[in-house]
C-alpha cells in the first residue's frame, strides 16, 4: 500500500492529527456518561492508540510522529479515519445532552447516516416522543410489550419519513434505547436484596421478590412480590406477536390486542389472589390502553 507524500502534506497531516486527538478527548469525556456507545472502527482505534498518550502530547504531535502514523495508513484510509471520527453514535438521537457537531460537508453524521438540522430534530422528536411513554425501572410484561410496540412505531415512521440510511440509524437508536431500559433494571436489581418467589403459581410468571427495608415495611413479610416479568418464554411470545404485526393494518392490530389479553390473563390470574380477581380485567384494560396510545402515536406523527 502506497503511503501519502509526507513532504507535501506534513503540516496538513499534523493539523488533522491534532484535531482528531482534541475531538477524541472531548468526546470520550462526554460520552463516558452514556451507558451505551457505538463500537469504533478498527482504523479509528489504530489512530487513537497512537495519539492517546496524554503524558506526552508534544511527542504525539511532533511532525515525525504524526506523519509516520498517518502515512502508514495511506490517503484512502486517512479519509476513512476522518470520516469515522465525525460519525456520532446513535445515542446522539435520544441523548440530547451529548453535543453533536457537523462534519466538513455541513451535516451531522450519526450512526453512519447524514442529517441536516431539520432531519436531526425530527429524528430526535420521534425517538424521545415514543421513549417518553416507556418506563425506566422494573419491567413488567406490559413494559416489554410497550418496548416492542415502540420499536415497531419508530421503524414504520422512520421508513416513511427518512431516507434508507437515516431510517436504519433511527431504528438502531430505538433498539439501543430499549436495551438501555433492560440494563437499567439489571443495575437496579444488582443493588437490591432479592429472593426467588417460590410460590408454585405466581412464581411461574413473577419469579423475583424484593427485600423491603424495615422503615417502610407495612407487614411482617421481609420480602414483597413484584410485577417484574421473569418468564422469558412469555416475554418472547409477546414480543414475537408484536413484531409480526403491521401497525397500519387495523384488523391485525385488533387481533394483536385480543391475543395479548389471552396471553396475559393466566399470568395476572396467578398474580392476584381469588378475592381480587376483578383487578385482572382492570390491569389488562390498562395494558391495552397504554399500547393503543403508542399505536396512536404512529398515526399522529408526521415528518
Amino acid at each position: 500500500m502506497a503511503g501519502i507524500n509526507i513532504t507535501s502534506v506534513n503540516r496538513q497531516v499534523k493539523d488533522i492529527s491534532q484535531e482528531i486527538y482534541a475531538d477524541k478527548l472531548q468526546r470520550d469525556e462526554l460520552q463516558a456518561k452514556s451507558v451505551n456507545k457505538d463500537e469504533s472502527s478498527g482504523l479509528q482505534n489504530a489512530v487513537a492508540e497512537k495519539l492517546s498518550d496524554k503524558s506526552n502530547i508534544n511527542t504525539a504531535f511532533s511532525d515525525t510522529a504524526a506523519t509516520l502514523s498517518i502515512s502508514a495508513l495511506g490517503a484512502e484510509e486517512l479519509e476513512k479515519v476522518r470520516d469515522s471520527w465525525n460519525n456520532h453514535p446513535v445515542s446522539a438521537l435520544y441523548e440530547k445532552d451529548i453535543p453533536v457537531s457537523k462534519n466538513a460537508e455541513g451535516v451531522y453524521k450519526i450512526g453512519g447516516a447524514s442529517f441536516n438540522d431539520e432531519e436531526l430534530s425530527a429524528a430526535r422528536d420521534l425517538i424521545t416522543g415514543v421513549g417518553s411513554q416507556l418506563k425506566k425501572g422494573y419491567l413488567s410484561y406490559r413494559d416489554y410489550a410497550k418496548m416492542e410496540v415502540a420499536q415497531k412505531v419508530v421503524d414504520e415512521c422512520a421508513s416513511k419519513g427518512f431516507n434508507e440510511d437515516q431510517a436504519k440509524a433511527i431504528s438502531k437508536a430505538m433498539k439501543d434505547y430499549n436495551n438501555n431500559l433492560v440494563r437499567t433494571q439489571e443495575r437496579l436489581l444488582a443493588n437490591k436484596k432479592t429472593k426467588t418467589n417460590d410460590d408454585t403459581t405466581s412464581g411461574k410468571y413473577f419469579g423475583i421478590e424484593v427485600h423491603v427495608p424495615n422503615e417502610v415495611r407495612k407487614s411482617t413479610n421481609e420480602y414483597a412480590s413484584t410485577d417484574i416479568a421473569t418468564n422469558q418464554d412469555l416475554i418472547a411470545n409477546i414480543r414475537d406477536n408484536i413484531r409480526s404485526t403491521t401497525l397500519s393494518d387495523k384488523n391485525a392490530v385488533n387481533k394483536l390486542i385480543a391475543s395479548y389479553e389471552d396471553i396475559m390473563r393466566p399470568a395476572y390470574n396467578a398474580q392476584y389472589p381469588a378475592q381480587l380477581k376483578s383487578n385482572v380485567d382492570d390491569v389488562i384494560s390498562r395494558d391495552v390502553n397504554d399500547l393503543i396510545k403508542l399505536f396512536d402515536f404512529s398515526e399522529k406523527w408526521k415528518r
